[in-house]
């Protein structure tokens, strides 16, 4: 099979934190987090029965999630990895809130529309898990799987989550996980100060090579 598009639909960044060290932000500090022109439209839920706070912000085309444990930062402008404000922003919320909070992981959310030059053998990919009398009354829609790799000794997990939605489409839910105490991290030059610029370079190449990486799976799927 060969690909002949590939969009990005949503995207997000999640910090998750040791429980011991983890107090959720006050809403004044979560809220505030972004004022003047940044701020325009924005708007701040506090839902106590889930234990989350969600500061959406259209202007900058975020939304940050604090739930027990954890920072999400979503990023809504479809835009593709390096075109994208999302790790720089991401790591200026992170520093602000949980600056002192000690890292258990972090990871990136992935959802893309894949097509391809060929059709996808729906029916036959069905029919290896399901015997053929299912189908005599019904219409096979849509078929999906699950699959999770664990790489680089364990330091590495990617989950997906793959569904065919039409005969030359595949659309794909990728989970790339880093079981880390800290963020990648660039030392500063001789004579440099470090800056928040030491992490986002690293993490930004991360975050564009995870995108990348779920094309060779794609590519290699048996259809």
């Amino acid at each position: 099979m060969t690909i002949t598009s590939k969009s990005l639909y949503h995207t997000n960044i999640v910090f998750l934190f040791e429980e011991k060290s983890f107090t959720a932000p006050d809403n004044s500090t979560l809220a505030g987090l972004y004022y003047g022109e940044a701020a325009i439209g924005a708007r701040f839920i506090d839902d106590p029965i889930l234990q989350t706070k969600v500061l959406e912000l259209p202007k900058m085309q975020l939304k940050v999630v604090v739930e027990p444990l954890r920072l999400i930062v979503e990023d809504l402008s479809q835009k593709e990895p390096q075109e994208t404000s999302l790790i720089s922003e991401s790591l200026k919320i992170y520093q602000k809130l949980f600056a002192q909070t000690k890292l258990q992981g972090f990871g990136f959310n992935f959802d893309i529309y894949y097509r391809f030059n060929n059709v996808i053998p729906l029916k036959d990919l069905f029919l290896n898990f399901v015997d053929e009398k299912i189908l005599a009354r019904s219409d096979l829609r849509d078929f999906g799987t699950q699959f999770t790799l664990e790489k680089e000794g364990g330091r590495k997990k990617e989950q997906y989550f793959l569904k065919i939605l039409a005969p030359l489409e595949l659309t794909v839910h990728v989970n790339h996980h880093f079981p880390a105490q800290e963020l990648p991290y660039l030392p500063p030059a001789i004579g440099e100060s470090p800056e928040t610029k030491n992490i986002v370079f690293p993490l930004q190449q991360l975050f564009e090579k995870c995108y990348n990486e779920t094309d060779e799976v794609i590519q290699n799927l048996k259809f």
